[in-house]
């Protein structure tokens, strides 16, 4: 199932799902007391979010809170098959729940024997940390959490089936709303820096390898990603502008380029690269759709740059402290910037920009026709990286000594 298809059972049958679930809370209400929230820390917990890698990184920070509040406890996090050996990548969860998507009978099946597990594991709380989903309202409660966090989005009726609703507030980065969720524990995030990604030697050593045959040794390599998620792909600069820059960089530095993008992806990349001029597909190399996730880290890891639009591969670079370039639109940095790293950030912020949010299911209303990543000029970019690359600059390190 792609997102569209998602959305579109998630608005339909989530409504009724969640109507039918609120009159059974009210029933059940009228004749049975809610049980006080429990006085001791929760032995196990439940954390929710199925769509965005950047996004469950975004929310390390949070998570990381919880872990030191609460150690003694067991953190289970459930999330979508396409992000589950990136989640497991990172030190934070004992154990990862997955549920698969590829059909409607599959994802039933799964969420069948997900919420028979979740049920005997004794969820003590569960986190929800999706914005505008139903269906994920709809798990939370039928996990049998006997406290249930989540966002109160009075545009999105699903019932009254969290016992504590949190006020989402759109004016705050992405980091300090999924922290607002603490709340209810008397719990503050102190430190937003994101918990990067393990980085495993092997993968590392296998990218170098596979690497070796294109560069001279000690050349830089640049990430390039011109890829969004299929979540809004109004996130995409324009390919020609990617084009533009890509061949003035390959006219000044030396330096050589990876593409990335998942196996869905390759077709788009790989027009892509087809359109670059010679000289500069000399210096490219197309990773698209050929690395696992441990192999996306490791590279991202050992890269000098990644430039990208506003999307998962951007921020696990910025949690490495990997330099990055990224490009916004439809989404403010002010909101989804990335956190931590160096990073030099592209955004024309024009009248309608930006517009995805979660009152409009992040859905952008000029149907691709991107006018605030458009009007991010090439040129400028070209000039901003120059001026950075002086000695001393951000990117200096472009500069061959």
């Amino acid at each position: 199932m792609n997102v569209k298809t998602m959305r579109k059972i998630d608005s339909y049958a989530g409504s009724v799902v969640c109507l039918v679930l609120d009159i059974y809370e009210w029933l059940k209400r009228c004749f049975v007391s809610p049980p006080e929230p429990a006085k001791t820390p929760p032995r196990t917990i439940l954390v929710t979010k199925y769509l965005g890698m950047g996004s469950i990184l975004l929310a390390t920070p949070t998570l990381a809170t919880l872990k030191e509040a609460f150690p003694a406890s067991r953190i289970l996090f459930l999330t979508f098959a396409s992000n589950a050996e990136f989640a497991r990548q990172i030190d934070v969860f004992d154990e990862v729940i997955v549920v698969r998507t590829g059909s409607v009978i599959q994802f039933a099946v799964d969420m069948v024997s997900v919420l028979i597990r979740l049920r005997r594991a004794r969820i003590d709380v569960a986190f929800d940390l999706e914005f505008f989903a139903r269906f994920s309202t709809i798990v939370t409660y039928l996990s049998g959490a006997r406290r249930r966090i989540g966002y109160y989005l009075p545009k999105l009726w699903r019932g009254d089936l969290l016992t504590d609703q949190i006020h989402f507030n759109p004016y705050r980065h992405v980091t300090e709303i999924f922290a607002a969720q603490l709340e209810p524990y008397r719990l503050t995030v102190h430190d937003f820096s994101l918990i990067p990604p393990r980085i495993a030697p092997e993968a590392v050593a296998h990218v170098r390898d596979v690497l070796a045959a294109d560069r001279p040794e000690g050349q830089k390599l640049v990430v390039v990603n011109v890829n969004a998620s299929d979540l809004s792909q109004e996130r995409r600069w324009p390919l020609e502008n990617f084009r533009e820059l890509l061949q003035g960089l390959a006219a000044r530095y030396d330096v050589k380029f990876v593409l990335i993008g998942s196996r869905g992806e390759q077709e788009f990349v790989g027009t892509f690269f087809s359109s670059l001029d010679q000289s500069t597909r000399d210096k490219v190399v197309n990773l698209t759709g050929q690395l696992q996730v441990t192999e996306l880290i490791a590279l991202l890891s050992i890269c000098c740059l990644v430039i990208s639009n506003d999307s998962g591969p951007l921020h696990i670079a910025a949690s490495l402290q990997t330099p990055t370039i990224a490009f916004y639109g439809p989404e403010t940095p002010l909101l989804y910037g990335p956190r931590g790293g160096r990073q030099v950030i592209f955004y024309a912020g024009i009248y309608c920009s930006p517009c995805l949010n979660v009152y409009n299911a992040k859905k952008a209303m000029c149907n691709g026709d991107n006018r605030c990543m458009q009007a991010i000029s090439p040129a400028d970019v070209l000039q901003e990286i120059e001026r950075q690359s002086e000695d001393g600059g951000l990117l200096s390190f472009l500069r061959t000594p």
